[in-house]
């Protein structure tokens, strides 16, 4: 099995790829990341509201733990 670091001698034997052919490959990754992006951006934007009630109530229950505790040491 070959892996990343030891690439696989036979490649070496095919003719090198264009500059065409990496700038094509470029675009189409360039392509696919802005794709999945807007797919983030989008499910973000559906769901944004409940991950900010989640930080409230989070945020509450640790106001309220250290309120609780800093009370309690007083005493």
């Amino acid at each position: 099995m070959m892996s990343f670091f030891s690439p696989d001698p036979s490649k070496h034997d095919k003719e090198p790829t264009t500059m065409a052919s990496r700038i094509l490959s470029f675009c189409f990754a360039a392509l696919l990341g802005v794709v999945l992006l807007y797919l983030a951006i989008e499910l973000l934007a559906q769901i944004w509201g409940w991950l900010v009630l989640i930080g409230v109530i989070a945020l509450g229950a640790v106001a309220a733990i250290w309120i609780y505790r800093w009370r309690s040491s007083r005493w």
